[in-house]
């Protein structure tokens, strides 16, 4: 990493993979979300309507820990800050087991939210330091779709012997356990001015601020596609008559689609480019969606699960590794998680919205078909204007 002149290859490696680790205990619930939308209407009764709310108070939360992080990221210990913050959250999602109302659980919920996206802002902030972000993105997704493989599967276990209570305790024990790796994260931020030379292999970089921020809107629309679909994907299966067993199956199978695209992402960004490989994923998943809100049958819902799976990983490897060449600062990338809370936050709750109107789940797909379309015109945009300011070298993973 770049943060100091004195580290040598080893530690940097070490804090890479520290850094990962932190980024994926922090997104614990977001993994998680349609087995937590589920259980708080299975177990303590919630309807899916308000299921819906409290998950997007905690990722409102998200947005505003994500928003501090980018603002203070200048003048961040690390070490100290993420400490902080860790706890913090571990504390809040043990406080939600005993509390079953709304009122207190969304009180929580934000609570955890917010230091949760603190923890996950400051992960991606220094990732994108790293002289290699590309590759360091590509494998924190890859775990990530392993991580993810888990919580589907344990999370559904947790709920049918203990119930939702059970699911926020053992989030608490990834955040507790997290806390094993801050002190080797930096201490003092110290930001480099000078490009490293894997860096410098890459386009020149721009001096139009506007690219970073449609690059941001771009995140936040696929990721209210991702809320609004992802949350309710376990009940919208029942929906169209799948068997509960059976959709917690494909969730968990899908880890197979999400680590191909992880694995091929380097392949694929060689052959036809990053920016190609974003447009091509968001339109085959704007598709699927708005294909499946048109056919709402059990065939189309694998079909859409699978494009979703397959597509999700290219999307967000090739979404972060743009933006650290647009910003090779990590500022724009620090405030990744926060484009992502506010659209998760709003993901789930325009779709408990719709649901509340008696539109049902047609209504939900449509919505997120819109919203990724939306980011593929959002993000052609940028590649275009990219390509016309910047002297065209491939980016290398």
């Amino acid at each position: 990493m770049r943060l100091t002149t004195t580290t040598t290859a080893a530690e940097q490696q070490i804090r890479v993979w520290a850094e990962i680790a932190l980024a994926i205990g922090s997104v614990a619930p977001i993994l998680g979300m349609p087995i937590i939308v589920g259980a708080l209407q299975d177990g303590w009764g919630y309807t899916a309507e308000y299921a819906g709310y409290v998950t997007s108070i905690d990722l409102a939360g998200l947005l505003v820990g994500s928003v501090l992080t980018s603002w203070l990221a200048r003048r961040l210990d690390w070490r100290w800050y993420v400490g902080g913050a860790l706890t913090l959250s571990a504390a809040f999602n043990l406080l939600c087991a005993p509390f079953h109302s709304v009122v207190p659980l969304c009180c929580f919920r934000f609570a955890a939210g917010f230091a949760s996206g603190a923890t996950y802002a400051s992960s991606l902030t220094l990732l994108s330091r790293n002289s290699e972000p590309a590759r360091a993105f590509s494998f924190l997704i890859l775990l990530q779709v392993l991580a993810n493989a888990v919580v589907l599967g344990l999370f559904p276990l947790l709920n049918e012997h203990w119930g939702p209570a059970a699911i926020f305790v053992a989030i608490a024990g990834v955040l507790a356990a997290s806390l094993s790796v801050v002190p080797l994260l930096p201490g003092r931020d110290m930001t480099a001015a000078t490009p490293s030379p894997a860096r410098a292999t890459q386009r020149r970089p721009l001096s139009v601020p506007l690219l970073p921020a449609l690059c941001l809107m771009a995140v936040a629309l696929f990721y209210v596609t991702i809320g609004s679909y992802w949350a309710y994907a376990e009940r919208m299966g029942i929906g169209f008559g799948i068997p509960t067993k059976q959709i917690h199956w494909l969730l968990s199978a899908g880890v197979l689609l999400s680590a191909a695209a992880c694995l091929s992402a380097r392949a694929v960004s060689h052959r036809i480019g990053q920016s190609r490989a974003l447009l091509i994923a968001l339109t085959m998943l704007a598709t699927a969606l708005l294909i499946h809100g048109i056919l709402p049958t059990p065939t189309m819902f694998v079909i859409t699960l699978a494009v979703l799976q397959l597509c999700w990983n290219f999307i967000d490897i090739f979404q972060l590794g743009t933006l650290a060449v647009l910003d090779p600062s990590g500022r724009a990338a620090a405030l990744v998680p926060a484009a992502q809370g506010a659209a998760l936050a709003a993901g789930p709750a325009a779709a408990g919205f719709v649901l509340g109107l008696g539109k049902g789940y047609t209504a939900v797909l449509l919505l997120a078909g819109l919203t990724a379309a939306l980011a593929a015109v959002t993000y052609a945009v940028v590649h275009r204007r990219y390509r016309r300011e910047s002297v065209p070298v491939r980016v290398s993973f």
